[in-house]
């Protein structure tokens, strides 16, 4: 068995096609979640594939479990870890990582900023919260998804009213948060590697979007990291327990917020800016984790 295995359901994409150019194939393995098999055998943990066991002792496993990834994915990685595996981002860190306003109330315990921010099913008095949250525009975001997708820049009450009582039809929550000019149009994405922050692009939002993210038509360049960025997105990435994190970062009236914290962090972009081999370092990390 490989003594690092990238889990992933995107083995066509940028991450993946990287992590394997970067080790030899006895020494890496890309592996679906959904083509393997969780069983309990006297009582112990085992992951099997094509017919035969893996044996996951001494492994170390590189997740890349999004918030929209099926639940059946982290099922697979608690029950690897269960058969003997190491993982670079716990079960649990992810699994508070899936639903945003979960994520924002752990980085506030942890006495980290981040934007006001509320959550509600009901239209009923919707104004009252708008209010506290400094009035239209507010955002909406739904609270799972990335890229930049399930964002939402809602001018007035019709649009919030809208977009709440038609998902709401759908069983799925609305985030409601402050608005941030300084935030819609550049933030800054930095990535943390066995809890030390390495590598920090400015994205800068398209013409005509509030959004700066890479895959909406934003802009990168390489940034510094300051000390006050660097401790921000540790202790971000630190709340969670990851060895891999991407921490988004803006800054509003001379202060800064966390965004957002993902577990499954591109680097196509951080990689072009910094012409850094980021894979290679994730994969030289694991080795040694």
């Amino acid at each position: 068995m490989s003594r690092i295995i990238v889990l992933t359901r995107h083995p066509q994409n940028h991450a993946s096609g990287r992590f394997a150019a970067a080790r030899p194939q006895a020494d890496l393995a890309l592996l679906d979640p959904f083509e393997l098999e969780l069983r309990l055998a006297a009582g112990a943990a085992e992951v099997w594939m094509t017919g035969r066991r893996l044996n996951c002792a001494g492994c170390v496993v590189v997740p890349r479990i999004g918030s929209l990834a099926p639940e059946y994915t982290l099922n697979v990685l608690e029950h690897m870890v269960a058969a003997g595996a190491r993982s670079l981002n716990p079960h649990a860190g992810l699994l508070r990582l899936r639903h945003k306003f979960s994520m924002l109330g752990a980085l506030a315990g942890a006495g980290l900023p981040v934007p006001d921010s509320a959550l509600l099913r009901s239209t009923a008095d919707f104004d009252t919260t708008v209010e506290q949250l400094g009035g239209y525009p507010v955002v909406l975001k739904f609270v799972r998804g990335g890229q930049g997708v399930g964002v939402i820049k809602a001018p007035d009450g019709d649009t919030v009213r809208s977009v709440l009582e038609a998902l709401n039809l759908l069983q799925y929550d609305v985030l409601l948060q402050r608005y941030l000019p300084g935030a819609a149009q550049s933030d800054l994405r930095v990535l943390v590697l066995g809890g030390v922050a390495r590598w920090a692009i400015q994205r800068t939002s398209g013409a005509g979007r509030f959004r700066s993210n890479f895959h909406r038509g934003g802009s990168v360049v390489p940034a510094e990291i300051t000390p006050e960025v660097a401790d921000l997105a540790q202790r971000a990435a630190a709340a969670f327990g990851l060895g891999l994190a991407g921490v988004d970062i803006a800054e509003e009236d001379g202060r800064r917020y966390i965004l957002e914290v993902n577990s499954s962090p591109g680097f196509e972009a951080t990689e072009g800016a910094h012409g850094a081999d980021i894979a290679g370092a994730i994969l030289d990390y694991a080795a040694t984790f």
